[in-house]
């Protein structure tokens, strides 16, 4: 069994095909009590040797909604992706596989951050296991953030310090960050060369961190998989809704011991309150809300001062390499896992994102130029184009656009196109089918992939190129031609498929749409 000496004690992990495994490390308090609605305090030191070769308790979180979901498709996704570890208040720990416990072997560090729309979750889903994508010599990390309410609910003017502040959950990743900064190097990695990388909310969530000032020298580059940095509101959008759920959730607003009673259960219950108070609010009540959630990003305040896209337009972030792209049909993931036929599931999510798009709430207008620009195309094609483009690929492009701007030779830009045959290709190229290629973990995929040993070239030049991107900042891998970085001139995009190609500006007949 193999220890290592971290800042608040001995761990005792365990060691497969020469990789090292380092499991459910707290890297900050449980967040039980005030706490919940805290920003993260360092751990508790440990007596002894702590057994670090199982997985700690994932934040709390509702259970799967398969039992509705009326597709096939649908179900298999939800049942593949689903965790099933125990969750508790001690859920804010960490996961590390590494090939090496040299303190000096200076290893690259990747740093995962899980998606699952900020509702759902955790660092130790079978997809994310780091020990294949250890074995190119690279340390892996893996974390739990908290999630839902206890990760994203503000109560703006309620209270005069930080109980109950915006963006708990970033706050987490950030600690999380710091602990590498502090510890990586008994794992073999390098705390001047970590990579954060994440898809779906975890893309966002590299946005987030690209984004803050509170980051800056945590991480030297970053790569946002179907992130959506457009997407946040502002702080001040809450401070309503905030009075309305605390009265949904029992509590009377400012009782500070009330809310601190809450437990984990309660304020996973709660969210069902919460989505009912969206869905009855107007913009004059909830603002920005009804548009992007009271989940995930928030700005203005000291963490995040202005919006994504904002902050990276005033060169916020220009020192860190960023590698960002989407899956090519990202919005087909949301018919997928609503109820009913697909088809008429994608024409609600058309009314349901509507305030994403532009113009915004009026997705006739928005269907009838995109008829336009896809001429030919099925109606079920281009709502799923407008679905991809207002949640994903429009905001990524823009992030791409605007880290270029000031910064030449460090942005990179991707789309993954590899499209699953499985259900009579119900799956298709949809949302998170990049994860198990780019992490190099088809077999926990498989169900959703089909036949695996074809697709074995593509994952190893896929991950090969993140790899690589997070050793040298320049992406690149067998299997591919050399890929350029992305300029608004040449917007070269590095397309990846069974046959990897370099193309450039791949989105030219729908961009224009996306600005008029």
């Amino acid at each position: 069994m193999n220890k290592v000496a971290v800042s608040h004690g001995v761990l005792a992990g365990s060691e497969a095909d020469g990789i090292c495994a380092f499991k459910g490390i707290p890297y900050a308090a449980p967040v039980s009590g005030e706490r919940r609605w805290l920003p993260p305090a360092p751990p508790e030191p440990w007596a002894g040797t702590r057994d670090a070769t199982r997985f700690g308790n994932i934040c709390p979180q509702e259970p799967p909604p398969n039992k509705w979901l009326a597709g096939r498709a649908g179900r298999v996704f939800i049942e593949t992706l689903w965790e099933t570890e125990p969750a508790g208040d001690d859920c804010l720990n960490l996961n590390v596989w590494t090939p090496s416990l040299d303190p000096h072997a200076k290893l690259p560090v990747m740093f995962w951050i899980h998606g699952g729309a900020f509702t759902t979750g955790s660092g130790s889903l079978p997809i994310y296991d780091g020990a294949n994508l250890a074995k190119r010599d690279v340390v892996v990390v893996s974390i739990n953030y908290r999630l839902g309410l206890m990760g994203s609910f503000v109560a703006p003017g309620m209270f005069d310090d930080e109980f109950c502040g915006a963006n708990r959950g970033f706050l987490d990743q950030v600690a999380a960050l710091g602990w590498v900064q502090e510890n990586i190097h008994a794992f073999g990695g390098d705390p001047g060369n970590v990579t954060i990388f994440g898809e779906s909310a975890g893309g966002q969530s590299v946005a987030v961190l690209l984004a803050s000032p509170a980051t800056k020298g945590l991480f030297k580059r970053a790569i946002a998989q179907s992130g959506t940095p457009e997407l946040g509101s502002p702080v001040a959008d809450h401070a309503r809704f905030a009075v309305d759920l605390v009265n949904a959730m029992g509590v009377e607003p400012g009782d500070r011991a009330g809310l601190s009673r809450l437990s984990a259960g309660d304020t996973v219950d709660a969210m069902s309150a919460a989505r009912k108070l969206l869905a009855k609010g107007t913009e004059d009540t909830y603002g920005g809300l009804l548009g992007n959630g009271n989940i995930g990003c928030i700005h203005g305040d000291d963490f995040l001062p202005l919006g994504i896209l904002e902050s990276l337009q005033k060169g916020v972030g220009r020192d860190v390499d960023l590698m960002i792209g989407t899956v090519r049909e990202d919005g087909r993931l949301f018919p997928l896992v609503m109820p009913g036929p697909e088809s008429v599931a994608s024409a609600l999510c058309m009314r349901y994102f509507q305030r994403l798009m532009l113009p915004r709430n009026q997705p006739e207008v928005v269907f009838k130029r995109y008829r336009s620009a896809m001429p030919g195309a099925s109606k079920s094609a281009i709502r799923g184009q407008i679905l991809t483009d207002c949640m994903f690929r429009r905001g990524s492009v823009r992030a791409a656009e605007l880290h270029a701007g000031g910064n030449p030779g460090r942005t990179w830009l991707y789309q993954f196109n590899w499209s699953s045959p499985v259900l009579g290709g119900a799956i298709g190229a949809m949302h998170g089918i990049d994860v198990p290629f780019a992490n190099r973990n088809l077999k926990a995929f498989a169900p959703l992939l089909g036949d695996l040993e074809p697709l074995r070239d593509l994952a190893d030049t896929v991950s090969g190129a993140w790899v690589n991107f997070a050793r040298h900042g320049e992406p690149s891998a067998a299997g591919m031609p050399t890929w350029q970085p992305f300029d608004t001139e040449q917007r070269a995009t590095m397309v990846l498929d069974t046959r990897v190609e370099l193309q450039h500006d791949i989105d030219r007949e729908v961009r224009a749409v996306w600005y008029e």
